[in-house]
């Protein structure tokens, strides 16, 4: 997605319009809606502050337009700096897949969790008779694992493992086993 998807896409989770949003950062709607459209791209300064208004994480925003290539090598970075590993499965289809284990990164249990917390509801979900209750139960459950990535850390009920986290990276610096370049 764009930034201006992205954008869109939150403003309208949070149920507020471009004008209300613009309001809410000192922009008037015109740009708000240039924004969504695509036809500028706001100054880092703004997403800070559009970041603020929809209680998100910049970095939702700032880095959300990507094709595959960016994509491979945002995870090429990540797996130098944790002592990244590849390890071939098959999935319960029995298909062959690729997976990634990081060594170091002890945040990832945090999305894992949420994750299967995410995958149970959708089995939940899937269990409603109804269609369209189905369908809207689904649609929710699948905005709400969303919004966890949207404004993750803040999404979570720990602040400690944040620290944790840097103590332990700064621990693996002094020792010389973060190979960061």
């Amino acid at each position: 997605m764009t930034v201006g998807e992205n954008i869109r896409r939150i403003r309208q989770e949070r149920h507020l319009t471009q004008k209300q949003l613009g309001e809410m950062v000192g922009a008037s709607e015109a740009y708000i809606r240039a924004y969504e459209s695509g036809r500028r791209n706001p100054k880092p300064s703004s997403l800070e502050k559009i970041a603020a208004a929809l209680a998100v994480n910049p970095e939702v925003l700032a880095n959300s337009d990507f094709d595959g290539v960016k994509a491979m090598h945002r995870l090429f970075q990540v797996f130098r700096q944790y002592s990244g590993e590849l390890f071939e499965y098959q999935d319960k289809d029995g298909n062959d897949m690729v997976g990634i284990s990081f060594g170091t990164l002890t945040l990832m249990r945090s999305w894992l969790d949420r994750y299967e917390e995410y995958m149970e509801e959708v089995e939940r979900c899937n269990e409603i008779k109804d269609v369209k209750k189905r369908g809207e139960a689904l649609l929710q459950a699948e905005a709400d694992f969303n919004l966890w990535m949207d404004i993750y850390p803040e999404s979570e009920p720990w602040q400690d493992r944040l620290k944790i986290q840097k103590a332990h990276d700064d621990a693996m610096d002094k020792i010389g086993l973060n190979q960061k370049e």
